[in-house]
């Protein structure tokens, strides 16, 4: 206890700053992987830890020169697998940061054709046509927009409604739209593995849902059992909009009101 005391005594301003720097980037990744599967990844992350360490003692007590020089570096090795098996919640946590109001301002995109595209999902809604739509915004959407049939054509009213019509060969995918214009149409998207999803939402909902988990999209779905409208937007997944609530909730997340204000200046 003297020892203990005798150190506390002996610490500077810094070093206290220095340990408040520390504790909150523990937090920040703990926070980060918290209700994800990644505890699981965790977990066994902290067993190759400790069987490092007990590796490295060993070898240190049997003076394994070689053995010890290696695993003196072991913990770049850590910090590589940290970053691949945590890869998901670093680029949603990067794509979070990106969403901050200072950074949105510096790069407003456009939301023209807006209104054609929630005009269209009113319509879906009351036909009960099921709809998928992704609307890309800062994470590039190539890779799934790759997966379906080209469209590149001007957001439209007339044009969604002919894509997901039932007798379509495309209406089981998802349409992919870029700014405002329609990218691809047909594509598949990554299913969610939540369990928190309920039983009676379908595949349409846990590939929105597993898209929003990867990128900051914006995806738009309407169920073709109930007509309701879902928005999913980083890893959640909201229900029951009508067609004014969506177009705030869109106009919110793509800037389109403070686009057109300064236009109108």
């Amino acid at each position: 206890m003297p020892e203990v005391f005798s150190f506390i005594r002996s610490m500077r301003l810094h070093d206290i700053a220095d340990i408040l720097v520390v504790t909150m980037l523990v937090y920040t990744v703990l926070a980060m992987i918290r209700e994800t599967r990644s505890p699981a990844a965790m977990r066994g992350l902290l067993g190759v830890i400790v069987g490092g360490f007990f590796i490295y003692t060993v070898a240190k007590l049997l003076n394994l020169t070689t053995t010890t020089l290696l695993f003196e570096q072991f913990w770049v090795v850590i910090i590589l697998i940290f970053l691949i098996v945590f890869q998901n919640e670093f680029r949603k946590a990067l794509t979070d940061l990106g969403q901050l109001w200072v950074f949105r301002r510096l790069f407003a995109r456009g939301g023209a054709h807006m209104e054609d595209l929630v005009k269209a999902v009113r319509s879906f809604s009351r036909q009960k046509v099921g709809a998928l739509i992704c609307i890309e915004r800062r994470n590039p959407l190539k890779m799934y927009a790759d997966t379906g049939t080209p469209i590149d054509g001007l957001i439209s009213n007339e044009l969604l409604r002919t894509i997901f019509v039932t007798y379509s060969p495309l209406h089981d995918g998802a349409v992919i739209v870029r700014g405002d214009r329609i990218v691809a149409a047909g594509c598949i998207l990554p299913l969610s593995d939540t369990q928190t999803l309920g039983k009676d939402l379908g595949t349409r909902h846990r590939a929105a849902l597993g898209l929003s988990e990867e990128t900051d999209a914006a995806i738009v779905v309407v169920s073709e059992e109930t007509g309701i409208i879902s928005l999913a937007v980083r890893g959640r997944l909201e229900r029951h909009f009508t067609q004014e609530t969506l177009r705030e909730a869109l106009q919110d997340l793509l800037d389109v009101k403070d686009e057109e204000e300064t236009t109108n200046d």
